[in-house]
């Protein structure tokens, strides 16, 4: 069996909190189960790997809590490789994440690994690690010395899902979690704390175009018992907070029904994610009586339904939504997005004072045209110079292309919004 170092880059939303990288964590733990000699090299920490050689290191471009929003610029996974390339001069280096899914050649170039591997970053991991374990095997989609087996992106081969209830059990003690840290509700206000992270179900099957999907739109639940597991492995390494990373708490209303139940009575607090429609129609008192003590809402914009991107969420449903949990006890927050085609909003400025009298946490970001999302795939040409792009710099230009072209000055609409008192940044770095 092999020495497989898992190695987790820096990114920038490292500032706030470090998040546990949960699909390395899985990872992991499987290896291991496999028999492999397992270490991790989380860089967010660690300004070193670890001393032992190592026969493989694997790299996961943006781990579970960034797939979703994955950043575009690959810097900080370039660095990490080229020091552990010092450290482990005879170790094959493998990338896995959204970035070679998406773009594989680029990816390999642009990062220096020797190759890469399609598909759920924890199980492309896994089935990477086999092949390469195989003397005399390579990747096929990697290369091996000057034969270069990378296929066109059209033709690369995926390694499939391992299935959820097969997993072996994570191996947090792999990892610093008492370090890890996220916002967590303290005296009705939220604030950086040490927190743990459960992915329950993956997959949404709503199909917003600007939205990366790294587990796709059908959803698969995990079996509860295996989600109470991981929970308990947590709380016995001292996290009683947790954050959901399900893309759409309770779109299930029987599986997160019966999870909230079970989950009651246990010590938890946590946080969670979802849309104002759910919302709308779940008993969240049962959300906060499980232990929820904040809702992050998709909320986008108070006009995201006139944009054309498939999500017809209105903002008397956002504000609707925001009112029912704080009712319940449970402190809202919302996602806010600026800069969608057609968003009225964004282009007239009115988004500033409708998030200005939310009583809500807000997030924000401006649009980024990311590969693998539909919005991308309509509009990269278009501001690509009449061309799909075929590097991650000129990913990168697209939408910097598309925000200069932007009927409204995006940057002086971003300073608006992170100048209001509810601007959750604020008061996470207010805390600190």
């Amino acid at each position: 069996m092999s020495r497989i170092c898992l190695l987790v880059p820096t990114n920038d939303f490292d500032r706030y909190f470090v998040q546990v990288p949960l699909d390395v964590v899985y990872a992991a733990g499987q290896l291991r189960a496999e028999g492999h000699e397992v270490t991790v090299w989380d860089t967010r920490f660690a300004t070193l790997p670890p001393a032992p050689a190592q026969d493989l290191v694997i790299v996961f471009t943006a781990i579970a809590d960034r797939a979703q929003c994955y950043p575009l610029e690959l810097g900080p996974v370039r660095d990490a490789v080229t020091q552990a390339r010092t450290r482990y001069p005879g170790a094959r280096f493998v990338a896995v994440g959204p970035h070679v899914n998406h773009l594989p050649r680029a990816t390999l170039d642009e990062v220096g690994v020797d190759a890469v591997a399609r598909g759920e970053a924890d199980s492309a991991a896994v089935f990477a690690a086999r092949d390469v374990a195989v003397p005399g095997r390579v990747l096929p989609n990697g290369r091996a010395g000057s034969a270069d087996l990378l296929a066109p992106a059209a033709d690369l081969p995926s390694y499939p899902v391992i299935p959820l209830e097969t997993m072996a059990h994570p191996a947090f003690d792999l990892f610093p979690m008492s370090r890890y840290t996220s916002e967590v509700i303290d005296g009705g206000l939220p604030m950086p704390g040490p927190c743990g992270m459960v992915l329950a179900a993956r997959g949404c099957t709503y199909g917003c175009t600007f939205c990366h999907l790294p587990f796709g739109t059908r959803m698969r639940m995990r079996p509860t018992d295996r989600v109470l597991a991981e929970i308990d492995a947590q709380q016995s390494a001292g996290l009683d907070a947790l954050f959901f990373l399900d893309y759409v708490f309770g779109i299930n209303p029987a599986f997160y029904g019966e999870l909230c139940t079970r989950m009651t009575g246990r010590g938890l607090t946590w946080l969670g994610q979802t849309r104002a429609e759910v919302v709308l129609r779940s008993d969240v008192g049962a959300w906060a009586a499980a232990g929820c003590r904040g809702m992050w809402l998709g909320a986008e914009s108070p006009s995201v339904a006139g944009t054309g991107v498939h999500k017809r969420v209105s903002a008397e449903q956002i504000e609707g939504a925001v009112a029912k949990l704080r009712d319940a006890g449970i402190v809202p927050f919302a996602f806010l997005l600026m800069g969608l085609p057609d968003d009225e909003a964004s282009i007239s400025g009115r988004i500033v004072d409708w998030a200005g009298q939310l009583p809500a946490w807000f997030g924000l970001n401006q649009l980024f045209l990311r590969p693998g999302t539909t919005l991308y795939d309509q509009l990269a040409a278009e501001y690509g110079g009449g061309r799909l792009p075929a590097t991650w710099p000129e990913v990168e230009a697209v939408t910097r292309t598309y925000r200069s072209r932007y009927p409204a000055d995006l940057d002086a609409q971003e300073q608006a919004l992170r100048a209001l008192p509810n601007f959750l940044g604020n008061a996470l770095t207010a805390a600190k």
